[in-house]
């Protein structure tokens, strides 16, 4: 079994749902695979700055949002290296 591209293309798309979790991947297949995990990546990285505020302020919920934060954006840079080699055989998906 080959892959075709838009299999890869939903594929990521899967993973990025996965990884970003509900509340931050709303891909409509509009964009780009690329746009869409970079415009988590920015969502989760204004999370892990609030996680982060809140560690400072001692509020208690502060480091468990930042902990969540920096593990979902090591899934979403680990995916958008999937993306990355996926684009070099496909192109833009």
């Amino acid at each position: 079994m080959q892959p075709t591209s838009e299999a890869t293309r939903q594929a990521l798309l899967k993973l990025l749902a996965l990884a970003a979790g509900p509340g931050f991947s709303d891909a409509t297949g509009a964009e780009t695979v690329s746009s869409e995990i970079d415009r988590c990546i920015e969502r989760t990285k204004a999370e892990a700055s609030e996680g982060a505020a809140l560690v400072d302020a001692c509020a208690p919920h502060g480091r468990t949002m930042l902990t969540q934060a920096q593990k979902r954006l090591a899934q979403l840079e680990a995916l958008k290296t999937l993306e990355l080699v996926a684009r070099e055989n496909f192109g833009p998906l």
